[in-house]
């Protein structure tokens, strides 16, 4: 190998900008081979582990657990036990990312060792570090205001939240200017009140800062993308919803047969399998939207929504409509648990053209789901409770779950979604295709 190598942070997938560390597999001074885990790091979409791309020590760690670097930024440095601690802190000095070099290899590429420059965006005289813009359009704040203090005036991700947080902090003084009058008018009504918490024509005010112990939790990636991703859902989509009461009692007794049978199946299971055969008959809702055009699939590739410590995660059963029930079973069960340890790779969480999200095992009755962009339709089922209904005239009891059909209008047209609805409906309760 080189003298030195640089350990830099990756770029998986075409739209990865940054990434954030989140803990190293090795210690500085430790000697690796090539292709060992070296360091976890979060994007916004998975957790994958970043490997060594050449063997020798680890010399230097510089990306910090917690960090979020921008692809092509130096997070370590692997060089021969020969290289002395100058030649490390001038290599560093005279770094440059590149992100040029960076091409997703396999399910996780390694680390890169290129050294190309990064071209920088710019603002006026101050150069603008791409993370530092996504966040000030995030916070809707003008980078063209905030002042740089990095190497040559740069604006840094930090330059605009203490900016954002400055202004934030002026119109709450502001506020609080305005208010004073009004609170010195009604000082002596409220004297009377409970000392605890100041009020305002009987509304109570908030506390003061301080008085009320709080913590404050930096949100993951996986949390920002969630956020951003379902604003602009409910923001840009023209919702609508459909809801159905079906019959599960049908289901129950079918999965209890293969349960007998030795297949280890679920009654969700059982659901996607129905929600993909009935996709096969309504091309309309197995479909992308794709600014004027709607990308129809002949594959049923649902996305199955999974609770996580770090928010909701929607990985892929590819081709469930050609699955048995037990390979079903097997594909979510793997796919749900990788996904609470984060061990996804990025082909699990892209491409799916249906997703069904059931609350339940919550014991939840009913819920609206919100669309998962370019996708068209969702669907949100509730618990299968006993509930007295009529059949063939006489009154029986039965498991019945409400089906909730998300459709996005300007596909979707609402007879097109009620006869889905309502082929699922006799899927699931005629199961013995299932």
């Amino acid at each position: 190998m080189s003298k030195i190598n640089a350990i830099t942070m990756p770029k998986w997938g075409i739209e990865m900008q940054e990434g954030t560390i989140n803990g190293w597999h090795a210690t500085a001074g430790q000697v690796l081979g090539k292709t060992e885990p070296l360091l976890d790091v979060e994007t916004e979409k998975i957790v994958n582990t970043v490997e060594t791309p050449v063997a020798g020590t680890l010399r230097r760690i510089i990306g910090q657990v917690g960090d979020t670097l921008a692809v092509g930024a130096l997070i370590g440095l692997m060089a021969d036990a020969a290289v002395s601690e100058e030649e490390l802190d001038q290599f560093i000095a005279n770094f440059k990312g590149a992100d040029t070099s960076f091409e997703p290899a396999g399910d996780a590429a390694p680390a890169a060792t290129a050294t190309a420059a990064v071209p920088e965006e710019s603002s006026g005289e101050a150069r603008v570090s791409p993370i530092a813009r996504r966040v000030a359009e995030r916070l809707g704040v003008d980078i063209a205001k905030v002042v740089g203090t990095g190497r040559n005036g740069r604006v840094s991700k930090e330059d605009v939240e203490a900016y954002h947080a400055a202004q934030a902090g002026a119109a709450a003084g502001e506020v609080a200017s305005k208010l004073a009058p009004t609170m010195d008018g009604a000082a002596a009504a409220a004297s009377s009140l409970p000392s605890s918490q100041p009020t305002v024509g009987g509304s109570l005010l908030p506390t003061e800062a301080g008085t009320n112990p709080a913590t404050r939790e930096k949100m993951t990636s996986m949390r920002l993308t969630i956020a951003r991703r379902l604003s602009e859902s409910k923001q840009t989509i023209p919702h609508y919803r459909l809801a159905a009461d079906v019959d599960f009692t049908g289901l129950f007794a079918r999965r209890a047969e293969l349960v007998a049978a030795g297949q280890k199946v679920s009654v969700n299971d059982l659901l996607l399998r129905g929600v993909a055969l009935t996709l096969g008959k309504h091309p309309q809702l197995n479909a992308h939207f794709a600014g004027d055009e709607v990308v129809k699939f002949a594959r049923a590739d649902i996305c199955v929504a999974v609770s996580t410590d770090g928010g909701l995660s929607t990985p892929v059963l590819r081709d469930v409509a050609n699955k048995t029930a037990a390979e079903v079973a097997s594909g979510v069960a793997d796919l749900a648990q990788r996904a609470r340890n984060g061990k996804l790779v990025r082909e699990e969480i892209t491409g799916g053209t249906f997703t069904v999200s059931n609350l339940g095992m919550f014991g939840i009755d009913q819920f609206d789901a919100i669309i998962n962009p370019p996708q068209v339709a969702i669907l949100a089922v509730g618990a299968a409770r006993e509930r007295i209904t009529a059949r063939n005239g006489a009154a029986v009891v039965a498991k019945v779950a409400t089906l909730t059909l998300s459709c996005d209008h300007r596909v979707v047209d609402g007879a097109v979604g009620a006869a889905f609805l309502a082929d699922l409906r006799g899927c699931l309760e005629s199961p013995a295709s299932l």
